[in-house]
């Protein structure tokens, strides 16, 4: 058997085709700049097949999992993108540990039954693979069953037990999943520390980011719906949920100076959406924005902000749009969590709204010209560059010590 893997074989937890910018994507890309990849959808199950039959995209998806259609699709030279050729089973309701076990296998075995089908369609071998599983603890507890690979990492970006969809089940099941990787991947220290109980090989490997679209000396546009609202703008960029968002502390900071505008960008789930801030004269929600007006949104802030709601959830999270703040030199003020600590001294962090509050009257003093570069640098060096160098780095030092103890033996 090769010791050096001839592909990498990514398990996601988000589709390719919905491009939503997802870590798993991103690592894929990169990954596929130095050997063959292929990018591994979620399998389709039984009730996401009841939700979205109406669609398009649904019955796409609905032909492809019963065996009709192209399975198997080349984004690039060294790039494939498999949708399972399976459909599991709804279970996550199941109360029953012994049937919930019995069905959770049976899903990844046909999982993994399409997935090998496609590995050897491509030419490649699973034996000479690595699996690289995006936080589907469920599937991945059977990788080494029925898949078999030359290596099985696994990756950690959220404390997804702590989400109501995976506590009863995946409290038990995921400490089970990181045990028999051969590796553990986190993007933050407190994700790896929590991983380390289980495999004493985990590694905090960081954050990427798309920094190259952000350029804080370039002069965009000041988009028309922000042009329309007073200075100073206080702003928050991305996805408005609150599961993950202080929506109180929001309130509090917009009330304690309302000459504050507070700017929201992004979608809003419904907890939003019938918060008492939109009855609030200085809170100004702007809905959601392509991916390529963020940077003109941003350089028109005056203080960007990441509000967040400390809870088990969210608690080791990396914020990814510190980042996008910080490459376009934005002042910002940030919730004092355990994985914010890497940004100081680029944030002003902040605990309730008596803390936001004077973080944000420090964040609008004028800027030092020199930590304003500083905290820019900060933001560039958060590449996806820098998480997969580390990765080959324990990859290589596996592939290693398996050649010794071979050797050894022989």
């Amino acid at each position: 058997m090769s010791r050096r893997p001839e592909a990498f074989i990514l398990i996601a937890q988000q589709e390719w085709e919905l491009n939503l910018g997802s870590n798993a994507r991103n690592l894929a890309v990169e990954f596929s700049k130095t050997q063959p990849v292929l990018y591994v959808n979620p399998a389709m199950d039984i009730k996401s097949i009841f939700k979205q039959i109406k669609t398009a995209h649904g019955r796409k998806r609905l032909k492809l999992a019963l065996g009709f259609g192209e399975a198997t699709v080349k984004i690039s030279e060294t790039l494939w993108v498999h949708t399972p050729q399976s459909i599991s089973h709804s279970i996550n309701w199941l109360k029953s540990i012994s049937l919930y076990n019995f069905l959770n296998e049976r899903n990844a075995k046909g999982f993994f039954g399409s997935l090998k089908k496609a590995i050897k369609e491509l030419g490649w071998k699973n034996e000479n693979s690595v699996v690289f599983n995006d936080s589907q603890m469920f599937t991945g507890l059977f990788t080494k069953k029925y898949l078999q690979p030359l290596l099985s990492f696994y990756y950690i970006r959220d404390n997804l037990t702590e989400h109501p969809y995976f506590k009863f089940h995946g409290s038990r099941i995921e400490p089970q999943t990181i045990a028999l990787a051969d590796a553990i991947f986190a993007n933050s220290a407190y994700l790896a520390d929590c991983a380390r109980d289980y495999n004493k090989i985990s590694l905090d490997i960081g954050q990427g980011c798309e920094t190259d679209m952000y350029d804080a000396d370039f002069s965009y546009p000041e988009p028309s719906d922000l042009a329309t609202i007073a200075h100073p703008r206080i702003g928050y960029v991305g996805f408005l949920t609150g599961e993950r968002l202080d929506i109180d502390l929001l309130e509090q900071v917009a009330n304690a100076n309302p000459s504050w505008q507070i700017v929201l960008i992004g979608p809003e789930e419904i907890m939003f959406q019938q918060s008492s801030l939109h009855a609030i004269k200085n809170v100004h929600f702007l809905g959601s924005k392509k991916p390529s007006q963020l940077p003109s949104y941003i350089q028109h802030l005056d203080v960007c902000m990441n509000p967040q709601l400390v809870n088990a959830l969210t608690i080791g999270n990396y914020p990814r749009k510190i980042d996008e703040y910080l490459a376009m030199g934005k002042p910002t003020v940030a919730t004092d969590t355990p994985a914010m600590q890497m940004f100081l001294p680029h944030v002003e962090l902040a605990i309730g709204a008596d803390g936001y509050k004077k973080a944000i009257e420090q964040a609008l003093l004028p800027q030092n010209p020199e930590g304003r570069m500083a905290a820019i640098n900060c933001a560039k060096g958060h590449t996806w560059e820098a998480c997969v160098k580390q990765i080959y780095a324990v990859q290589e030092q596996l592939l290693t010590t398996a050649v010794s103890k071979e050797t050894v033996i022989n």
